[in-house]
């Protein structure tokens, strides 16, 4: 059966389940960027994001053969996703160093630190300036008004996931400012939870 014709997801996953691999990449291109930016706000890393489809569709081949008892392949894709963005979410927490959180305070008091506090909030301003408009506003209203994304999606007549998007984009753009322009700063903002 030609590619062009597989419109039918279950004509397509039972394709897929007997080894098609032009069924498989046209799976891929119909669902990754889905799975991909549903990762990416969990994760907000796109390296990681991109690490983690690829992983739920290398699992989905090996279990090809599966594919032709699923009854309901978007839930089935979502357990699938959500069981690996646990894994990758439970894998950041245990690898979080929490030996230099007692002395925090001692830290961010001290002259040298507050100086460094004021470096960075004229850098995080110069970053917020860089940014097209719709991502400003999206990240302040989220960051400085406190504003949920449906709430900030509602303002300004957008959908939340275009709300998520924007702060993603917003945040990749301010940390790569930040790591531009001042490597110490941004070593210490990325181990702060400023952002989320």
């Amino acid at each position: 059966m030609p590619l062009q014709n597989l419109h039918n997801e279950t004509e397509l996953l039972k394709h897929v389940a007997i080894g098609d691999e032009q069924a498989f990449q046209q799976l891929i291109y119909q669902y990754s960027q889905r799975i991909f930016f549903h990762a990416l706000t969990f994760v907000k890393s796109w390296q990681e994001a991109e690490e983690i489809v690829q992983d739920i569709f290398l699992r989905v081949w090996q279990n090809r053969d599966k594919l032709s008892k699923v009854e309901d392949w978007d839930n089935y894709l979502f357990i699938l996703s959500r069981n690996f963005l646990i894994n990758a979410m439970q894998k950041k927490a245990w690898s979080f160093d929490h030996s230099n959180c007692d002395d925090f305070e001692d830290t961010v008091l001290r002259p040298d630190a507050q100086y460094a506090n004021k470096e960075l909030a004229l850098l995080l301003q110069k970053a917020l300036h860089q940014l097209p408009e719709q991502k400003r506003m999206v990240f302040e209203m989220i960051h400085h008004e406190g504003l949920s994304q449906e709430e900030v999606g509602r303002k300004i007549g957008i959908a939340t996931r275009t709300v998520r998007w924007n702060l993603v984009s917003a945040i990749n753009v301010i940390k790569d400012f930040l790591h531009k322009h001042s490597d110490t700063l941004y070593v210490w903002l990325i181990s702060l939870p400023i952002f989320f």
